[in-house]
């Protein structure tokens, strides 16, 4: 499994709030196809107000393919796969070719 909170500008909360309803809607099979090609079995995200105002997408995926997901998926060719990997970089303000963080660290 792989989780991971990142962080939405605030600037971007609308964009982030209409891919999600594009995921869920009119290209869910799309995302569905693409989580299976990637062997993920669960594919989900929260969004965290914090008490501060700021925001984060809690994601979580599942699978045989989680923990190598990002990579992945930035390596994909499928248009789709290009799509959302441009989204999340645009959405979250990530560089997708950069190193990825390490991993989070589960203590309970």
């Amino acid at each position: 499994m792989g989780a991971m909170a990142v962080p939405i500008p605030p600037a971007k909360l609308d964009d982030w709030k209409a891919w999600t309803k594009e995921l869920s809607g009119p290209r869910k099979a799309e995302f569905d196809a693409s989580n299976t090609r990637h062997q993920l079995t669960s594919h989900r995200a929260w969004l965290q107000t914090n008490p501060d105002g700021s925001y984060l997408a809690v994601v979580v995926h599942e699978g045989p393919g989680a923990d190598n997901y990002m990579m992945s998926l930035v390596q994909s060719e499928d248009p789709f796969d290009r799509w959302f990997a441009a989204t999340v970089a645009d959405v979250h303000g990530m560089d997708l070719t950069a190193a990825p963080p390490p991993p989070a660290e589960q203590y309970i």
